[in-house]
């Protein structure tokens, strides 16, 4: 499925969104990520920030598992008149090391141009070739605008 352009807009412009992914007892995670837009395509990527150590990621291993998750963005203001939310259910596919070196530099790419922390406090990956990235394909979107008070 391809985004309409407002609601690719929208996504690109999002700072952070929240996933919720889905373990194999239906059992609901859901974390904040940030990520970039490349094509019709979303990208994270396991950054080097504190984590539980010793076990892989939960969003990670539900990814595995079942291929599924779903990214919410959103916009909230004091203003009701400017509320907006885009969640998007996409297949879900993980990166891992070794794989695909080419779109994980592309996507890598796309996340430092956005989160100017990726290269100032070290936050990335050392390696890319060692990093799990993990690509979103929309699949369905739901869009909402608050447009009852919008004006013009």
């Amino acid at each position: 499925m391809k985004l309409s352009k407002k609601q690719t807009n929208y996504l690109c412009k999002g700072r952070v969104g929240r996933l919720a992914t889905f373990d194999s007892a239906d059992s609901l995670h859901l974390v904040p990520i940030v990520y970039a837009c490349l094509g019709n395509k979303i990208y994270f990527v396991v950054d080097r920030k504190k984590k539980q150590t010793g076990r892989t990621l939960k969003r990670v291993r539900n990814i595995s598992e079942n291929g599924k998750a779903t990214l919410l963005v959103d916009n909230y203001s004091e203003n009701w008149k400017k509320l907006s939310y885009l969640m998007i259910y996409c297949r879900a596919t993980i990166i891992g090391p070794e794989d695909n070196y080419r779109e994980k530099r592309l996507a890598a790419k796309k996340l430092k141009e956005k989160y100017y922390q990726y290269e100032k406090d070290d936050y990335f990956p050392e390696k890319i070739d060692k990093a799990v990235f993990v690509r979103l394909e929309p699949q369905r979107a739901i869009f909402w605008q608050n447009l009852r008070h919008s004006v013009g």
